[in-house]
């Protein structure tokens, strides 16, 4: 089975210079190689630009505690005004226009581009938990997410589980008419770090198989939404990445299979077919570990999930591919595609470039044959 790369999704700001040259950027560096879709992403900064455009709406909400979104310990909340009625257009992204307009430009180099004539639009689409949790509870938010912090900023974490019907129903809506007016051209990558990291630091407490069933209830809930309406998508968890540093630091694998095996169980049960997944590996700044162990959780995933490997850095390529190998050897057979483990957008353009090149070639390497079975990695595990 052959490989095909995938791009997570935003670049640097210096090269966003037009939504064709975006889509541009991907397409030319994919050097023969399938893309299966391609990203055109609005803000390098994932959804920052979003959380400071909240201010639009003070008539219903205020800001409860400042930040500039520096760093993660200046994360802004906000709150509802006392007697003031949270609706969907006060948490709507607001992108239909610009969507539109990129989807025109994407048709355009289709046309132009006969090599791409059957990749899709893919489009970023946080998951609306995550949305939630970082408009009223990013005081919570901080290195580590420590619990501390967490309970003392308790009260601002309620209204966004309060708040989460509202957000699912503009992103659903949003969604749907997107999907009314282009069909099958787009793909929605949905976004979750939120489920990520809830899991992760589950891990470390010893509570990592309730949270993950907690978490995946909400996510697959909002899949099942979001294939009701017809729309295409794919899965990427994430560790967070705001200025190219994640959250927390994965030990293993384990979080991530965790969550995907509790989500598969209620996709199956809703008869709602499994998006590809996006598995992240590398982290931040570091790139993919190059020790069995942290794999080896992979022989547990379900077997039905078509899985991206987010591997790739721009590091030395051979360390990627040696990441591949180990990813594929615990997972029993060939990943689905190849990918860095976040979006470039926090990136200088000399690493984009070097991430981008380095996806390419490990998406392209063969799998050796002496990786075909688990028993490799269980030798080399000891």
């Amino acid at each position: 089975m052959n490989r095909y790369a995938h791009f997570v999704g935003s670049l640097p700001s210096a090269v966003i210079t037009s939504d064709t040259e975006t889509m541009q950027w991907f397409a030319q560096r994919s050097r023969g190689l399938e893309l299966r879709s391609i990203p055109c992403d609005l803000d390098p900064n994932w959804v920052v630009e979003y959380l400071q455009d909240r201010t639009e709406f003070d008539d219903v909400l205020t800001i409860a505690r400042p930040g500039q979104y520096a760093d993660y310990s200046d994360m802004r909340s906000y709150r509802i005004r006392p007697g003031r009625t949270l609706q969907p257009c006060h948490v709507s992204m607001h992108r239909l226009q610009r969507i539109d307009e990129i989807a025109a430009a994407f048709h355009e180099l289709r046309q132009q581009c006969p090599e791409i004539a059957n990749t899709r639009l893919q489009i970023s689409q946080p998951n609306p938990l995550d949305l939630a949790a970082f408009v009223f509870g990013g005081a919570a938010v901080t290195d580590g997410l420590p619990l501390g912090r967490a309970l003392r900023h308790f009260g601002s974490i309620l209204p966004a589980i309060r708040a989460l019907p509202v957000f699912t129903a503009a992103v659903l809506d949003e969604m749907s008419q997107l999907v009314g007016s282009h069909g099958d051209t787009l793909v929605f990558q949905v976004e979750s770090p939120i489920a990520q990291l809830a899991v992760v630091k589950a891990a470390r407490l010893g509570t990592q198989a309730p949270v993950a069933r907690m978490v995946a209830r909400q996510l697959a809930g909002f899949l099942a939404d979001a294939h009701e309406i017809g729309a295409r998508t794919i899965l990427h968890l994430c560790y967070g990445d705001h200025r190219h540093r994640e959250l927390l630091a994965p030990r293993s694998l384990a979080p991530s299979v965790a969550l995907l095996n509790a989500l598969a169980r209620i996709l199956r049960k809703r008869n709602v077919p499994l998006p590809p997944a996006h598995i992240p590996c590398a982290y931040g700044a570091h790139p993919a570990p190059l020790n069995p162990r942290f794999y080896q959780p992979l022989r547990r995933l379900d077997s039905e999930w078509q899985v991206i490997a987010g591997v790739a850095a721009a590091t030395d390529p051979e360390d990627s591919i040696r990441s591949l190998n180990l990813f594929e050897q615990a997972l029993g057979r060939t990943a689905s595609g190849v990918a860095t483990a976040c979006g470039l957008g926090r990136s200088t353009v000399e690493d984009a470039e070097r991430a981008a090149a380095t996806t390419i070639a490990t998406a392209a390497t063969l799998r050796p044959e002496r990786h075909s079975s688990r028993g490799a990695l269980e030798d080399s595990a000891g």
